[in-house]
């Protein structure tokens, strides 16, 4: 069935649910796992600078929360004899990320958390869950 789930992970409480959960079904399949996270890329014009250097003070600050949130994964789903990939990217979007790692790690399954997001949060920011499920061709688990 699946070889290599896909757990993209931000730290939240839905998203380490979903990481815990995708973690017993692989451990079921013998499947391997890929945590991974993402850090979101805003444009220079944005942050109010015509160039931020990816070494200043607030990339770092965003790659160790990200090492903490990969970190957080791989805690919830030590001790279970699992053979764990990690992926930190950087990418414009969320979405365009976790279909990325989902490709360059040979996952054929991705299984992911929502936090639940109202109708009217979900027509204003949209859910990068939602995003995935509309472009990708793989099977994505959602846990909510």
């Amino acid at each position: 069935m699946f070889k290599h789930i896909l757990l993209p992970t931000d730290g939240s409480d839905s998203a380490l649910r979903a990481v815990a959960r995708g973690a017993e079904l692989a451990q079921a399949l013998g499947a391997e796992v890929t945590v991974m996270t993402a850090i979101e890329h805003f444009p220079a014009g944005i942050m109010g600078s015509a160039y931020r250097p990816d070494d200043d003070d607030l990339h770092q600050a965003a790659r160790d929360a990200a090492a903490q949130r990969l970190s957080a994964a791989e805690e919830a789903i030590a001790g279970m004899g699992l053979k764990v990939h990690r992926i930190l990217t950087q990418e414009r979007t969320v979405y365009q990320a976790i279909l990325e790692a989902a490709k360059t790690s040979g996952a054929d399954l991705i299984v992911m958390g929502t936090h639940g997001l109202g109708a009217i949060e979900r027509l204003l920011v949209g859910s990068q869950t939602q995003r995935v499920l509309a472009h990708t061709n793989l099977p994505v688990l959602v846990l909510h």
